[in-house]
């Protein structure tokens, strides 16, 4: 089968649309046409180079589609699906036993090798010249791509695959790190540090638990407005001389309870420890490259601030993805105010308008259920 996809032909270059040979399933795989895709700041991390997988390359972690083809193993997933992509997990290491399948032990592996879960075959290929992919197990900026079973979720057909796609990777990871984490109690203070996917999805799962307040820290005056109209009682503009004295003093209680760091800045993750109240804690779920260093000072930890690291929600896709979704279906997760779509093609403007801080999540449409 053929696919169109977006390729990266080298590190920090530009998309190409290209056509493309996929491979059939495996045994514990399924062939899905792709509808929509997420962009996410992982994928472009790995344009430029955070990662190891080779180039030219297909991205994308964040698909929504139809099966079209199962492998032999697979009972859990048929053609006519329509599905969800997440984050892939090798389902028999120890931390996967243990239920946090978002810090398996094979995970670097099945997300950046550019290999299927086999370690040796492609997805892709473009005559008899290699198209790394698998990225997360599926490189969705493809129209048609592999993905593992396991990390492949049926979602309701009545759904829209369009706002679907925004969920696997920064909503799971937003709303994972409150509910799962965090785990904020009706009337606890929160402060969102960074809203863009990742931090509106925080956003909202502090508001369906209750926080008061809820306090958003961002560089666009444009993004604090949304906040406010989401649920943030308070915002801040991160370049305010001031930030960490007022946040404080909105927070109450000589400090905020609850700080999500979701920028995958130095300066942010300071900040996010800094406005915490005595045995507050700051969950860091915004990435950054290799070697990138905090200075934190020690008396400040002293006082029982934690900082914890979360990765994907620490959620069990298989699960809490389907509850995010039914939560946005009865209208408590307003995903959608926060997507605009994009032709498949122009991935390189809606990056260029994400980065840009002019589009919070951009959703590549690739076709029609």
């Amino acid at each position: 089968m053929q696919a169109r996809a977006a390729v990266m032909p080298e590190r920090h270059g530009r998309w190409t649309m290209e056509t493309l040979e996929v491979a059939e399933p495996g045994p514990q795989e399924v062939l899905v046409r792709v509808v929509a895709s997420g962009i996410c700041q992982t994928d472009v991390h790995a344009r430029d180079g955070f990662f190891p997988i080779p180039c030219p390359a297909v991205y994308g972690h964040e698909g929504a589609g139809v099966v079209e083809r199962v492998g032999s193993a697979v009972t859990t997933l048929k053609p006519g699906d329509h599905v969800i992509m997440a984050n892939p997990s090798c389902g028999e290491c120890p931390d996967c036993l243990a239920g946090f399948e978002a810090y398996c032990s094979k995970a670097p592996v099945l997300k950046q090798s550019g290999y299927r879960a086999d370690g040796t075959s492609l997805s892709f290929s473009r005559g008899h010249d290699p198209i790394y992919g698998s990225f997360f197990q599926q490189s969705s900026f493809a129209s048609v791509t592999i993905a593992m079973a396991r990390n492949t979720i049926r979602v309701p057909n009545e759904a829209p695959l369009d706002i679907l796609a925004a969920f696997p990777c920064g909503v799971n990871t937003g709303a994972g790190a409150v509910m799962n984490v965090l785990k904020p109690q009706p009337g606890d203070s929160y402060v969102a540090f960074g809203t863009g996917t990742v931090g509106f999805a925080g956003l909202l799962a502090a508001k369906l638990s209750g926080c008061d307040p809820i306090i958003a820290v961002d560089l666009f005056d444009e993004r604090l407005a949304l906040a406010r109209n989401l649920g943030a009682t308070h915002t801040v503009n991160a370049k305010d001389p001031q930030l960490i004295d007022k946040v404080r003093r909105l927070a109450g209680r000589r400090g905020a309870q609850f700080c999500l760091e979701a920028a995958g800045f130095p300066e942010a993750l300071r900040a996010a420890v800094e406005v915490l109240a005595p045995r507050g804690t700051a969950c860091l779920v915004g990435s950054a490259r290799a070697g990138v260093d905090v200075h934190l000072e020690m008396r400040t930890l002293q006082q029982g601030r934690m900082v914890r690291g979360c990765v994907q929600g620490e959620s069990d896709v298989q699960t809490f993805l389907p509850h995010l979704i039914a939560l946005y279906r009865a209208g408590k997760l307003p995903i959608e105010r926060l997507v605009r779509h994009y032709p498949h093609a122009a991935i390189n403007d809606a990056v260029a308008d994400m980065l840009a801080g002019t589009t919070i999540k951009a959703v590549l449409q690739m076709g029609t259920v």
